[in-house]
């Protein structure tokens, strides 16, 4: 049992490692303006890892051309990736039909 234990952790330390090291390169922002370009949005996102302190300094503003969706709102907290791909984290994203209509159960 000792031993299983031992290899689930293991196991459980080798797989947490390699989700933390695809997002090195990604960061996380707040959106500041947001405008239609063509289908797409043109966002304003700066870096300011969607904490208060850092928005009132001195933060770098990108502006990134993302296919449009409409979880991407002005104040929202996005993970930035390399490619560009933007995604709000802010709130979680339910797919469930029911938790969307707001029916509680």
């Amino acid at each position: 049992m000792k031993k299983m234990t031992l290899v689930f952790a293991v196991l459980a330390t080798l797989g947490l490692t390699a989700c933390s090291s695809q997002q090195d390169n990604s960061y996380k922002g707040t959106v500041l303006f947001s405008s239609y370009e063509g289908n797409d949005l043109k966002l304003t996102v700066r870096k300011d890892n969607c904490e208060a302190e850092q928005r009132a300094t001195a933060a770098e503003d990108v502006v990134i051309t993302h296919k449009y969706d409409s979880d991407l709102v002005v104040g929202s907290c996005v993970r930035v990736d390399d490619d560009n791909t933007v995604r709000n984290v802010s709130r979680s994203r339910s797919h469930s039909t029911l938790s969307r209509a707001g029916i509680v159960y």
